[in-house]
């Protein structure tokens, strides 16, 4: 009998967890739901040089582009930290690039960090 009593007590929770009832796990949503996460940080610096603090933060997806800059992001000629280099002319994950190959294309580059760092360049005229 003290068998039987110890062995439903040891089964009884097994058979209570395989009742078919679904939980809710975040990182496979229900049907419906978007079941992608934010998992990168993406921080705008003004240049490497003037810069200790990022001008704007936002958390995006790893492996997707970010589509465009974001508003609080862009800048222009006259957000200019040094007068001997005033012309803008795009973000790169390089501090210092003046090859158009490595200025970042909002439409089609990414990467997988879990943290990418974009730096406004700088050029003279």
């Amino acid at each position: 009998m003290k068998k039987k009593l110890l062995l439903s007590l040891l089964v009884l929770p097994l058979l209570a967890s395989c009742s078919g009832s679904e939980m809710f796990n975040p990182r496979f949503p229900y049907p419906g739901e978007d079941p992608k996460e934010f998992d990168m940080t993406v921080n705008f610096y003004l240049d490497n040089s003037h810069s200790d603090e990022p001008i704007y933060t936002m958390r995006w997806y790893q492996l997707e582009p970010l589509g465009e800059c974001p508003e609080e992001a862009k800048l222009d000629n006259s957000k200019a930290a040094d007068p001997l280099y005033p012309i803008f002319i795009g973000y790169s994950e390089y501090t210092s690039a003046i090859d158009e190959d490595l200025i970042w294309n909002f439409a089609t580059d990414y990467k997988q960090y879990n943290v990418l760092n974009l730096y406004g360049i700088w050029v003279a005229q």
